[in-house]
């Protein structure tokens, strides 16, 4: 270590900026696959009258899925939207991943959504191929679903 005060702070300096820079470095060298997949269903003169997307992520080569958000949108807006939303996995029973929740107001439509992004986690991992739906508490006999590739 250098004796004068200066060449103390200066090496201190190094070694912290060395010291942030191996803490923003990932401890794994492990790479993620971010995926988005979303869907649209026109009926009654209307573009999208319901819809959903679901992002995900996965490790290259990896047949697991993890479901970080899923955001179902219903026009036009009703105070009485409800959804919720489940899952199939291939030669699996259909099973509820989220809860019914009420919608939000947005503009012409309500939106619902579970989850945040960011590799966070809403529901079960689930395989590759397997089917997510939204449905409302309304009666649509049109469900929005999206399958996982």
């Amino acid at each position: 270590m250098p004796k004068t005060p200066r060449a103390r702070a200066l090496w201190a300096g190094v070694l912290a900026a060395a010291a942030l820079a191996g803490a923003v470095v990932p401890a794994s060298s492990d790479s993620y696959v971010d995926e988005r997949a979303n869907t649209c269903h026109a009926e009654a003169g209307s573009r999208c009258l319901y819809g959903m997307v679901v992002t995900y992520w996965h490790r290259p080569g990896s047949r697991q899925r993890t479901l970080s958000w899923i955001y179902a949108n219903r026009s036009p807006v009703r105070s009485h939207n409800l959804a919720r939303w489940w899952y199939q996995t291939p030669g699996g029973p259909r099973r509820v991943g989220g809860s019914w929740r009420a919608g939000k107001a947005v503009g012409a439509w309500t939106e619902i959504t579970w989850g945040r992004g960011r590799h966070d986690r809403v529901g079960p991992d689930l395989l590759a191929g397997s089917r997510i739906c939204v449905e409302f508490n309304y009666g649509a006999t049109t469900k929005p679903c999206i399958t996982l590739k």
